[in-house]
């Protein structure tokens, strides 16, 4: 992998540390500190599924715009897809569990928006690169 790639995934994982840390401590906040006790998932665990799978599907679409450029579209789609299913799997017992109290889907899905447009976004570079 050449070096101007690497920061790339140093700097998602940044950005999952840094909102993970944020996330973490409006939950301290005293009207909302008893609403991730509840949580079917514990929010590290949310966030390293997002950043684990934003930096397999990033490192996926480096490769294919060293070799065919013309197929990074179809492979994000692809990929994203994919991402999403796993998703579905993930956030189906917070659904189920939702009801009563809505913060974790809100919160999982803030999550799988914010690393949905980091993806998008790298990707936009990655096909702008001539």
């Amino acid at each position: 992998m050449e070096k101007s790639y690497m920061g790339i995934f140093i700097r998602t994982a940044l950005i999952g540390v840094v909102c993970l840390v944020v996330n973490i401590l409006i939950y301290k906040i005293p009207a909302l500190s008893t609403a991730d006790d509840s949580f079917v998932y514990p929010l590290p665990m949310v966030y390293l599924f997002f950043v684990l799978f934003s930096e397999v599907i990033l490192y996926v679409l480096i490769r294919i715009s060293k070799k065919n450029k013309e197929q990074m579209g179809y492979a994000f789609l692809l990929l994203t897809a994919v991402k999403m299913a796993l998703s579905y799997v993930l956030v189906r017992p917070i659904l189920e569990v939702a009801k009563d109290n809505p913060t974790e889907k809100v919160n999982f899905f803030a999550i799988f928006i914010l690393f949905l447009a980091i993806e998008a976004y790298y990707t936009a570079r990655l096909l702008n690169n001539k």
